[in-house]
């Protein structure tokens, strides 16, 4: 009797120790949470025309980019550089600079061969622009054949030909002088060091007939973003 009674009491603490077990074993996760997906990476899509037509787009994602150019995709991170726009495989480096942008084969030297280059957004990004007008003192008519060409110039360099940044063509049609221009241009292209200036003149027929004679000076250094610009009439072709 006594030795029933223990084996009854023995198989009574292993179902409480059982019931005890189970009730501090942690609860299951629900299936949602378990099954939960993650958010697709949200990637910002940059589409580019290079030279000869060629398409190419990138994909940016904090410090990964995707670049897809002909039959090919190159998955890309961010390395240091001084515009922080340049990315690499290892062996192809994408290089981004405001609007523009090239593909070339990533070397020690910096120097590898061209992929694509003269890339260019489809959409561009920020765009700065100078404004004004063009004409002249002289009390008389053009014709509307006339053109009249806008440049925007950096003139940094006293013993080199200035560079064009922006430039823009009128045809005067039944307009008049004084007439306004726009030069829309990429900003990553100004630098604050350097100095600019804007040039016009108005041809007819292939003949320059007016054309600037002095310096305007816009953007940097204290100079303004609008300028109203003065033509100087030149001698018809054997006239002194």
């Amino acid at each position: 009797m006594r030795a029933t009674q223990t084996g009854m009491a023995v198989v009574a603490l292993g179902s409480l120790l059982a019931v005890a077990g189970m009730a501090q074993e942690p609860a299951a996760a629900p299936a949602q949470a378990q099954n939960e997906v993650r958010r697709a990476i949200q990637w910002k899509t940059f589409a580019y025309t290079c030279e000869g037509g060629a398409k190419l787009v990138v994909y940016l994602h904090e410090t990964t980019a995707k670049v897809r150019f002909e039959d090919k995709q190159y998955l890309m991170m961010q390395t240091r550089s001084a515009d922080g726009g340049r990315y690499s495989d290892g062996k192809v480096a994408w290089w981004g600079k405001g609007n523009g942008g090239f593909l070339q084969e990533d070397t020690p030297d910096g120097d590898g061969k061209m992929i694509v280059k003269d890339c260019q957004l489809d959409k561009p990004l920020n765009t700065g622009s100078v404004t004004g007008t063009v004409s002249y003192l002289q009390r008389i008519a053009l014709p509307t054949n006339a053109v009249i060409q806008v440049q925007l110039l950096d003139v940094s360099l006293a013993d080199a030909p200035a560079k064009v940044i922006a430039e823009e063509k009128i045809n005067l049609g039944q307009r008049q002088v004084p007439v306004p221009f726009e030069l829309k241009f990429d900003p990553a292209k100004i630098e604050e060091k350097n100095r600019y200036s804007v040039s016009a003149k108005i041809l007819v027929d292939g003949q320059l007939r007016f054309m600037t004679d002095q310096s305007y000076g816009v953007l940097t250094q204290g100079k303004p973003a609008h300028v109203d610009v003065i033509l100087k009439q030149l001698a018809p072709a054997g006239v002194k």
